[in-house]
């Protein structure tokens, strides 16, 4: 199908968050953080942030998420600063650093 300029595709972008969470810092994935289906099982489970934020596109649009590093069970994914918190007292604040 030849290019044609009379119907450019426009595209949502998100703005960046204001925030992110520091490289090699250990958190946990919020208690009632939105998660798809079968993962529910990672909210408040512990994690280390691998990246800082980057925009990812997806099926359902693009969204600005940082890698993580599932601590419970080895898996790297993306997560939204969202969706993380700090661990509860007595884990132990800890950053790669």
């Amino acid at each position: 199908m030849p290019y044609s300029l009379a119907s450019p595709k426009v595209s949502y972008l998100p703005a960046r968050p204001r925030s992110q969470w520091p490289v090699g810092i250990d958190l946990r994935f919020h208690p009632d953080a939105e998660v798809k289906a079968g993962y529910e099982w990672l909210r408040s489970t512990p994690l280390r942030v691998m990246s800082q934020l980057r925009l990812i596109e997806a099926r359902n649009g693009s969204s600005w998420r940082q890698q993580v590093l599932a601590l419970s069970c080895g898996r790297i994914g993306w997560a939204r600063p969202d969706q993380l918190d700090l661990p509860l007292d007595g884990d132990g604040w800890q950053s790669l650093g």
